[in-house]
């Protein structure tokens, strides 16, 4: 009886296939399951064997050659789920500690622009705006120019500005050596 419904799944008969199915598609799902212990994968790797095995039936000459193909290629692609498994968990491992870290420096950066920003703002007008202009890239003569105040002015600021911005930031950027 074996041997008329393997010929008959050789030539494609679905209802054969069906018979198949129904007889190992269980005992591999258990098979599957004592291998990665989750029935629900378990269930798709099974699935995904039976999908192969139609698609190469017309290879399967008796019984025995068909339950090898099912054992083995349930056990194979158990082997590789376990290790996609494996190799994911190091990945998100990985990419959490990256992202913790990455979330550490990115609260002490930002604190520390904070502070500069802070230490900024509270200059008087005048040196603030020649620091703010200084830091969008411009030069002494074009400060001094956009400012109508003569170039001296603008270097005597800047110095007096750096003075007291390093005074008020110095913890800051002992902190800022660490992260930049």
């Amino acid at each position: 009886m074996q041997g008329n419904t393997i010929l008959k799944f050789r030539n494609g008969d679905k209802h054969s296939y069906r018979s198949l199915f129904n007889r190992w598609y269980p005992v591999m799902c258990l098979f599957a399951k004592k291998i990665i212990k989750d029935y629900d994968d378990s269930e798709d790797i099974v699935q995904e064997v039976f999908i192969e095995l139609w698609n190469q039936r017309s290879r399967f000459e008796g019984i025995e050659q068909l339950k090898a193909f099912l054992y083995l290629s349930v056990k194979n692609r158990c082997l590789n789920f376990q290790k996609h498994l494996t190799v994911k968990e190091r990945f998100i491992n990985t990419v959490m500690a990256d992202n913790e870290q990455f979330f550490e420096e990115y609260v002490l950066e930002s604190e520390v622009i904070q502070n500069i920003n802070n230490a900024i703002n509270n200059l008087p007008e005048q040196r603030r705006k020649i620091i703010i202009l200084g830091m969008q890239g411009l030069k002494n003569n074009e400060i001094a120019e956009q400012m109508q105040i003569s170039i001296n002015t603008v270097k005597l600021q800047k110095k007096i500005a750096y003075k007291q911005l390093r005074d008020k930031l110095k913890p800051s950027f002992y902190i800022s050596l660490f992260i930049f």
